[in-house]
């Protein structure tokens, strides 16, 4: 047969695997550590079904180009606030979710090996390890598989992540279910898991003993005005950096690191292929400044009747304020056009294949001096924006 998609369109979903009836797909990973899929031809039958169900082949039936509703949200819940990437509006949606028994939520968390999977949770105890951020693309195993199960059953799934794999999602079930709710991440691209894999080991050669814990955005400072932090554990030691001096964080702020499909990637734009979208509220101080919050603020785009109507059910689970498209647009770069592809792209994963090799001692990881100076004044940015915002409205004057 021949290829399913471009290498360098295939996103990793791994819809084509649940499709093929014969059973002939399996993934695997490329030479940078990207999940792709492999066709064992001898079983192949030739039938075209994984080829046709690709979406990077397939025109999807986007949500919406026009959001119902763009608000800025945080939940009231300070405990599932502070242990959230933004505002807390997944776990406060999920929570609603899992309050009927029987209910499931699917989302991104790190197993034991600090290795990113997405899995499912019937309880409300269990959403904690779904909550922040993980820059690194997650493996979605069965979970296509194991959702679709559940909604033939009639149990209500939220299934959360990127855009392309909520794509792929759609792409196994092949049709609509209204007890499904799908909410897709604004993105800006994913390095590979051999790639994050590389970098916690080299952290516990500088530790001396094995990472057990890694936090891409940690809000355990943000009470004194900070942004989150990196935060990392060992059974001894516990580390707090701030995200832009991470040489991993760092490549992945600059896309150095994504795959390379990201820099193509068909659904950075308006056009959202989730019930919903979240993501975090940039530019909040500055588009609307009474409701920034240092332990963050969530952007919810409302993209379909089915996504408003059940976002309504945990509207009073939030503190709530309306914006548009174009305010969130002007500060979320991958609601307008994917990632750019700079030219250290081609070196930064050389080597990576060899354990001997650091591949984080390839000059692109190198943290600048100026990148040094951005990461300190962007811990007061927000603070002096406000402070300017109510000096030009007159805010505070008697």
């Amino acid at each position: 047969m021949q290829q399913i998609a471009e290498q360098k369109n295939c996103t990793g979903c791994g819809a084509c695997r649940l499709v093929c009836h014969a059973g002939c797909i399996k993934m695997g990973y490329d030479n940078e550590g990207f999940m792709i899929p492999h066709v064992d031809e001898a079983c192949c039958t030739d039938c075209g079904l994984c080829t046709l169900r690709c979406p990077q082949n397939s025109r999807l039936t986007y949500a919406s180009n026009n959001c119902l509703m763009v608000l800025g949200a945080k939940n009231k819940d300070d405990a599932l606030l502070l242990n959230s990437a933004s505002g807390g509006v997944f776990a406060g949606v999920a929570a609603k979710i899992l309050e009927t028994p029987g209910n499931a939520v699917f989302g991104c968390a790190f197993d034991e090996n600090i290795v990113a999977r997405h899995t499912c949770v019937t309880d409300i105890r269990g959403i904690a390890p779904l909550q922040s951020s993980k820059y690194v693309q997650s493996d979605v195993g069965d979970t296509y598989l194991q959702a679709g199960t559940m909604l033939e059953e009639g149990k209500t799934v939220f299934y959360s992540g990127c855009p392309c794999q909520i794509a792929g999602l759609y792409a196994f079930l092949g049709k609509e279910y209204s007890n499904l709710l799908t909410a897709d991440l604004i993105c800006l691209g994913v390095p590979s898991p051999l790639l994050f894999k590389r970098y916690i080991d080299r952290l516990g050669r500088q530790f001396g003993e094995d990472v057990i814990y890694y936090n891409f955005r940690s809000k355990e400072k943000c009470g004194g005005g900070s942004k989150s932090v990196v935060k990392i554990k060992t059974k001894t030691r516990t580390k707090t950096i701030m995200p832009l001096v991470d040489p991993y964080y760092d490549s992945f702020l600059q896309s150095r690191s994504l795959r390379e499909s990201c820099y193509t990637c068909k659904y950075a734009n308006a056009a959202r292929v989730g019930d919903i979208t979240l993501g975090d509220f940039w530019g909040v101080e500055a588009v609307c400044p009474q409701f920034y919050d240092s332990r963050g603020v969530s952007v919810v785009l409302v993209n379909t009747k089915k996504g408003e109507l059940f976002f309504k059910k945990a509207y009073g689970d939030f503190e709530i304020v309306t914006s548009t498209f174009e305010k969130i647009a002007a500060f979320q770069t991958y609601l307008r056009e994917p990632s750019h592809r700079p030219a250290e792209r081609d070196s930064a994963y050389k080597g990576i294949e060899n354990e001997a090799i650091d591949v984080f001692n390839n000059p692109c990881y190198k943290i600048s001096p100026k990148t040094y100076i951005k990461a300190s004044i962007k811990r007061i940015l927000p603070h002096f924006a406000i402070r300017l915002y109510k000096k030009w409205k007159g805010i505070g004057k008697t």
